[in-house]
């Protein structure tokens, strides 16, 4: 499946080309020493991808947490929204895996497709 898509992704699209490594320069400094044009743009969704995964994965950690506090010290009413808080908070977090292990797949068929 996956030489199929490079196969009609690399019909599709022509090699990705390097910009103006002045114009990348300004950005690589802020977020650290990176590659110009397509390797910056790889490393920034990566590292887009890791902060926002850990934002939703600290989150989600303090959701259980506060859910776990309810659960335990509320009445019968407060343990049902307890519950209900900590399954969409487990949610939340299987859906940012899925999305971190999705915007990885796509960077790793981009440079295969592109070669590098």
């Amino acid at each position: 499946m996956t030489h199929f898509l490079s196969v009609l992704i690399g019909l599709i699209a022509e090699p990705a080309l390097a910009a103006d490594p002045g114009v990348w320069g300004m950005y690589c400094n802020t977020f650290g020493a990176c590659g110009g044009g397509q390797t910056f743009l790889l490393d920034l969704a990566g590292r887009t991808a890791t902060f926002i995964f850990q934002l939703v994965g600290g989150g989600a950690v303090l959701a259980v947490l506060y859910g776990s506090v309810k659960l335990i010290f509320g009445g019968e009413a407060a343990k049902d929204e307890a519950k209900k808080i900590i399954e969409y908070a487990l949610g939340g977090l299987v859906l940012a895996i899925m999305g971190w292990s999705i915007i990885y797949y796509v960077e790793g068929l981009l440079v295969s497709v592109t070669g590098g």
